[in-house]
């Protein structure tokens, strides 16, 4: 099975620094245009199956890089973005007036983020939900070759450094992925394997 995991468009709110989570904010234009060019480069590559989060930013995404195909994009609730609780929507400076602590723990210090004032997600949380979902994910779709899935910067982060086999305190050395980049991964019934990551060669003319 190769699974291609691409995080969704730029949207209004990743350009004023705002945290996202569960709620959402539209693509902006160059969003959009971000996605039909991945739409555009990856058009003649046969995918059985379309996933997208719930939430409307990888669902757009999602449909765009689609295209004209007879596939609908299908939810799968378990690869949406980590939860920011109260705090979806706050710019970034304003959030580290009030939580200077969790701020810095969110960026470089996962293992050790809490969340609870505000009633976010932890990244051991997140963790736990993207392991569980991935085993779901599998096993769902063990009968077809190809699937493309969009998911979002934090969890697709904490997802493939889990891939990798790596432990949640090592998760601030992982790079995010970009707007619409793709990571392809093998998995042989047995065992993931990263082959591209963040792969962004459509955007290189924007």
């Amino acid at each position: 099975m190769e699974i291609y995991f691409v995080r969704h468009g730029q949207t209004i709110w990743n350009t004023e620094k705002r945290f996202q989570g569960f709620s959402d904010s539209p693509l902006t234009e160059l969003g959009i245009e971000q996605a039909k060019l991945l739409g555009k480069k990856l058009e003649n590559i046969e995918f059985d199956k379309f996933y997208s989060s719930p939430l409307k930013r990888a669902y757009d995404t999602a449909n765009y890089i689609k295209g004209n195909r007879a596939q609908e994009v299908e939810i799968f609730e378990d690869f949406k973005e980590i939860s920011m609780g109260k705090m979806e929507g706050m710019q970034h400076d304003e959030f580290k007036k009030l939580y200077p602590q969790q701020l810095k723990d969110f960026f470089f210090d996962q293992a050790h983020y809490d969340p609870t004032p505000y009633n976010g997600e932890s990244f051991i949380e997140l963790s736990e939900r993207l392991r569980k979902g991935l085993e779901k994910f599998v096993e769902l779709n063990k009968n077809y070759k190809r699937i493309l899935v969009v998911s979002h910067g934090a969890a697709l982060k904490t997802l493939l450094h889990y891939i990798k086999g790596e432990g949640i305190e090592t998760l601030s050395e992982e790079d995010i992925p970009k707007n619409t980049s793709y990571t392809i991964v093998n998995y042989d019934g047995k065992n993931f394997k990263i082959t591209d990551f963040s792969n962004t060669s459509h955007l290189e003319n924007l």
